[in-house]
């Protein structure tokens, strides 16, 4: 069974901008308490970021950590 077309487009979206700030992050080789002091939040959401806890993170927070990360994020609605 699977999840409507809404809920579905949602998820999509956490997990495509979860992917990218996990591999941000990893690029840097730096320890998950260094990124968590750069990005100001703990280190346990570096973490569920490191280990795609895409169901703890908005849509919107993962924005605001990218934007923190140094990246630029745009959406394309067709």
């Amino acid at each position: 069974m699977g999840f409507p077309p809404d809920e579905a487009a949602a998820m999509l979206a956490r997990e495509t901008l979860l992917i990218a700030l996990e591999k941000e992050l990893r690029g840097r080789g730096k320890k998950q308490q260094e990124l968590a002091d750069e990005l100001g939040i703990p280190r346990t959401r570096i973490s569920e970021v490191m280990h795609r806890k895409t169901e703890r993170f908005s849509v919107d927070k993962l924005v605001s950590l990218l934007h923190r990360a140094g990246r630029h994020v745009e959406f394309r609605i067709s």
